[in-house]
Formats: C-alpha cells, structure tokens, sequence
C-alpha cells in the first residue's frame, strides 16, 4: 500500500512541475496566434521582426522592409512584440556615414 502511494505522489509532483508549465506554455503560444491582428510587430521562428499586414486564416503577411512582405503559416509568429520595444531604441542601428572605423591592426603590418 505503501509503495502504491508514494508512487502516485511522485506522478503527482512529476505532472504539477513539468507537464502542467509546458501545458501552460502551449495554451499561452495558441492564444498568442489567434489573437494575431494587422498591424502587430511580431517574431518568426527564424528570428525575423517585422509588421503584420495581413492576417488570414492559416498564413499572415509580414512586412519586413519597405516594399518587402512575406508569407509564414501563423504558427511560424513566435511573439508579438510589447509596445515598449516599438520604439527601435532596444538596438543599435547603422554608423551615421556607413563606414568602417579603421583598425590599425588591418594593415597586415606594412610600414
């Protein structure tokens, strides 16, 4: 009887840490891709960013630069990104004159 309880108590504790989180998880990414709407800024499984301009049944369309859209099925958007990374200052963007600062340690030590 003993063993039959303790067993049970472990299948319990087993499922309350690892199978209901994942659960969990699962329920949260589908809720995220039905409630996917134009106009969003959303990740794809590959990394992309971009702006959702279409969103259909099965596929949405993603604006990834000027003139430049993309078709994924809607279980490729991974996230919808928050409103507080909307603004681009999150990263680092281009030099202002689009060169290279120059390394001394390129000139293959010719002097």
């Amino acid at each position: 009887m003993y063993p039959i309880v303790l067993t049970l108590l472990f299948i319990g504790i087993g499922w309350y840490i690892i199978i209901r989180p994942q659960q969990q998880r699962l329920r949260d990414q589908r809720d995220m891709q039905t409630n996917l709407a134009v106009g969003d800024r959303v990740v794809s499984a590959g990394g992309i960013h971009g702006t959702l301009s279409v969103v259909e049944e099965d596929t949405v369309q993603m604006v990834i630069a000027p003139d430049v859209a993309i078709t994924l099925a809607r279980p490729a958007v991974v996230r919808v990104l928050p409103a507080d990374e909307l603004d681009g200052s999150s990263h680092a963007g281009p030099l202002e004159d689009d060169t290279m600062p120059e390394d001394p340690s390129l000139d293959g030590g010719l002097e």
